[in-house]
């Protein structure tokens, strides 16, 4: 039984211990964390200012453009949806009138299915700026860790060879691979 219960405790042990080394998340790492309407972004579970992750983007043209893009649309996004509800409300409500016929009145209300469908269309709109934003800053945020991981992979893959005076006072050789 105490044989059965070590072999258990060793195997959680190392598969736990296989699992952390393999699930590498580097100092330098974003992490894109997706709220209801807006994406944050952190590093080493700090969150980054605007500015601050428009500096880490700089080095590249095309994802430091894409990020002043999404920092415009996103939020304009919220407004284009709440104008088309309330265009799709005012729709619906429409507009009372009476018809008169032989002396009675009639009462009735005219509603707009053009109105309607242009206050679903900007609500769908406002939806769709507000997610291609935070997509944006999710991609932009992969993008630089996968640029960390490039540099990361090459300064492993570099070999290195020093020779010199160790902190001992002795002749020294030490290479890196």
């Amino acid at each position: 039984m105490l044989k059965s219960v070590s072999l258990l405790l060793i195997t959680l042990i190392s598969i736990k211990s296989y699992a952390q080394s393999s699930d590498i998340t580097y100092i330098d790492s974003l992490y894109a964390s997706r709220n209801f309407m807006h994406t944050d972004v952190y590093q080493n579970q700090i969150k980054l200012t605007k500015s601050k992750f428009s500096t880490l983007l700089s080095e590249n043209t095309k994802w430091s453009r894409k990020n002043k893009i999404a920092n415009i649309i996103l939020p304009v996004g919220p407004f284009i949806s709440l104008g088309g509800i309330y265009l799709a409300y005012d729709a619906i409500k429409g507009i009372p009138m009476v018809y008169v016929e032989n002396g009675t009145e009639y009462p009735y209300v005219v509603r707009s299915l053009p109105k309607l469908l242009g206050g679903l269309a900007a609500f769908v709109t406002g939806l769709s700026l507000m997610e291609s934003a935070n997509e944006t800053k999710t991609n932009a945020a992969n993008w630089y860790n996968g640029k960390v991981d490039t540099n990361l992979n090459a300064k492993k893959s570099a070999f290195r060879l020093k020779i010199g005076i160790t902190n001992s006072g002795g002749m020294g050789l030490a290479a890196n691979f």
